[in-house]
């Protein structure tokens, strides 16, 4: 997992030069516009679900690592594309986090929803609160971060949160729902109801920005 100071223009930066392919040249061979690709790297348009898997294939980059590095928004040295001027097209719309996640997690199994992930989440929510509950996520999270890499915009929201719900810093709702999230990352995947997560860290992923939305509704 990329380091948290590595935004997506970076990462597909120093994936260029890992590889020696020239703008021209990648452009070419991922057929997507020079120029499209130059504003995706500079941070002046989001990429689409169907770009970034291009883009990972073609440079070996793992989705994974291109979806986290979308969250930074560094300003990027601009890329040389020619002696033309880029043309001026409006920014495309943002990515809606969790329809992105959903998008990359049925690439691997359609049977996992965001209705389903919110189901388990939502449960882990009620066991978090239980003496039980807190003791696993102290148990267990410092052992599950480190094997997910102890870097990257969702583990150190977790990390953060990690931290309110040591210090019980929060109202009794939002340690709930920060519980949950931790909770859900934790469990050993026998405890999870009903089916088993077949994606690992992606659905993860998408119970912590689930989270943050309802931290967000609730400020």
């Amino acid at each position: 997992m990329q380091n948290k100071s590595v935004s997506l223009g970076m990462l597909l930066k120093n994936a260029l030069t890992a590889h020696s392919y020239s703008l021209r040249y990648f452009a070419e061979l991922t057929s997507i516009d020079k120029a499209t690709i130059s504003r995706i790297i500079n941070g002046k348009r989001k990429p689409t679900l169907k770009q970034l898997k291009i883009f990972s294939s073609t440079l070996k980059v793992p989705l994974n690592e291109l979806i986290e590095s979308i969250d930074h928004n560094e300003e990027s040295k601009p890329i040389e594309v020619g002696n033309s001027e880029p043309e001026k097209l409006p920014a495309s719309p943002s990515i809606d986090e969790i329809e992105l996640l959903e998008q990359v997690i049925h690439l691997h199994d359609q049977s996992i929803t965001v209705a389903k992930v919110q189901e388990e989440w939502e449960r882990c929510q009620e066991y978090a609160g239980t003496n039980e509950g807190n003791g696993m996520i102290k148990e267990g999270f410092e052992a599950k971060v480190n094997h997910f890499g102890n870097t990257g915009t969702y583990i150190d929201q977790l990390k953060s949160w990690h931290l309110k719900l040591l210090k019980s810093q929060g109202t009794k709702r939002e340690l709930a729902i920060i519980g949950g999230a931790l909770l859900y990352f934790v469990l050993p995947l026998d405890l999870l109801h009903d089916y088993v997560f077949a994606v690992g860290y992606l659905d993860d992923c998408m119970a912590i920005q689930l989270a943050s939305n309802r931290l967000e509704n609730n400020a």
